[in-house]
């Protein structure tokens, strides 16, 4: 099912997320369906659940095969559906990039 996704000015793109706490049920795999029909339907390259209103820790990216390219980056190299649940993200250097940013939200 297609969600709708908030926009920038939402205040629950404000809150904090919450962890997942409870893997393999009906209501996590339905989420995880939603979310790739609605990222698929506007040609986003990711998308994370508080993007539709659900603030849990879960992110997606990627698609399943070449029919299901994103045409907003045609020249883009292949990458597989990826979920991630809870992630953890620790930065690597203190470079930075600058560029405009692609999130749907925005």
């Amino acid at each position: 099912m297609i969600r709708d996704s908030l926009r920038m000015g939402d205040p629950r793109l404000l809150t904090v997320a919450q962890p997942v706490e409870r893997f393999g049920t009906p209501e996590l795999e339905a989420l995880l369906l939603d979310m790739f029909d609605t990222m698929q339907a506007a040609n986003g390259a990711g998308l994370a659940a508080p993007q539709i209103g659900v603030p849990l820790r879960v992110v997606i990216f990627g698609y399943a095969d070449e029919a299901e390219r994103n045409p907003r980056y045609p020249d883009a190299p292949v990458v597989p559906r990826t979920v991630l649940i809870n992630p953890q993200l620790q930065p690597l250097s203190d470079a930075k990039e600058e560029g405009w940013e692609g999130c749907l939200s925005v």
